[in-house]
């Protein structure tokens, strides 16, 4: 027997925001203070524990020791009471006048004193903060915020039963039912071979099969339904793929199974079999692929050719296919063009 334990820790977070108004006069008064100028925030408190008060602590330092110059405002954020440990992590930031943060500083820490902050003594330039004065200091406001996460200590736990994870997922029920056919109600009839398979999922796979068979149409009320133009082999993959949304392989018939996906619109069925067609792509069947996406609605799979086509199109148009496209394909022609001449004028 397998003996599972596990530890949890709840997180509380609070973010706090601190309006200076008159932020430029006060910065420019502490140039002829040759002590630190500081300002504290209004106290507050978090969801982890009441007993904890918090505050900012805000101040303009000196560049350099003899106090002549003060080139920084340093912020910190300082516990006003409480003697217990705490593991926390802390933003340090400015909002600037489209309410976005700014010169964000993150920082985690055990805090277990009341007296010395945690932050940057360097948080920002006051030179950096002036000359930004429009989008930082709207209406002569800062806006120091903290986002400020307490995690709870953790809590251990022990059971005797193993969470057991069943392996088995839908996918394979599906599979199941695909090759059972239990509860079939529906016979489709390709080529002189017989499906069975369930009105319910196809109609949910395929819009096509779902106003098949929910509109008043000759399928919805026969158990027999005649499926035209598409091979017994093709359709077999086609149906399977319905059922469990993969395919075997699929190089070997990615052309037909994207004419089937198209006409029953089965749009990740499609998407596959234009991947496996572009990687297929070569001097000569580029003009083939182009016709086929093109008929087929497969844009990406057109835009992939394109570009094949148009990097190599010296090449391309000594082929037989390229004279077929010339003749009998004159709109793509026109689309290929356009395509080359919108890219000579980028």
């Amino acid at each position: 027997m397998e003996i599972l334990g596990y530890s949890d820790s709840r997180e509380h977070q609070i973010i706090y925001k601190w309006n200076i108004n008159k932020v430029i006069p006060f910065i420019e008064c502490s140039k002829n203070d040759p002590k630190h100028v500081k300002l504290e925030s209004s106290k507050f408190r978090t969801p982890a524990n009441s007993k904890n008060l918090w505050y900012l602590r805000l101040r303009i330092e000196n560049d350099e020791p003899s106090g002549k110059k003060k080139k920084w405002i340093s912020l910190f954020l300082c516990r006003d009471d409480g003697k217990d440990e705490l593991r926390m992590k802390f933003s340090l930031f400015i909002l600037d006048n489209k309410n976005e943060r700014k010169f964000e500083q993150t920082y985690y820490a055990t805090c277990d004193d009341t007296n010395n902050g945690r932050g940057s003594s360097k948080f920002i330039k006051i030179e950096q903060l002036l000359e930004n004065n429009v989008n930082l200091l709207p209406n002569n406001t800062l806006t120091v915020c903290v986002e400020l996460t307490i995690y709870d200590d953790y809590k251990s736990f022990t059971t005797g039963y193993p969470l057991q994870i069943p392996q088995r997922q839908m996918v394979d029920d599906f599979r199941e039912l695909y090759d059972s056919k239990v509860n079939s109600d529906v016979i489709l009839v390709v080529g002189g071979e017989k499906f069975k398979a369930h009105k319910f999922i196809l109609s949910t796979r395929s819009p096509v099969f779902f106003a098949m068979f929910t509109h008043e149409m000759k399928e919805k009320r026969d158990s027999e339904v005649a499926i035209p133009d598409i091979e017994p082999e093709i359709f077999r993959k086609m149906l399977e793929f319905i059922y469990t949304d993969e395919i075997n392989n699929l190089d070997t018939d990615a052309a037909d199974l994207l004419e089937a996906a198209d006409k029953y619109q089965l749009l990740k069925l499609k998407s596959l079999c234009e991947e496996s067609l572009s990687k297929s792509c070569r001097i000569d069947n580029a003009i083939k692929l182009m016709i086929l996406a093109d008929l087929h609605n497969a844009n990406q799979l057109l835009e992939f050719i394109f570009e094949f086509v148009i990097r190599n199109i010296k090449d391309v148009i000594k082929t037989p296919e390229y004279e077929v496209l010339e003749k009998s394909k004159s709109l793509l022609l026109s689309k290929l063009i356009k395509k080359l001449a919108d890219l000579n004028e980028n």
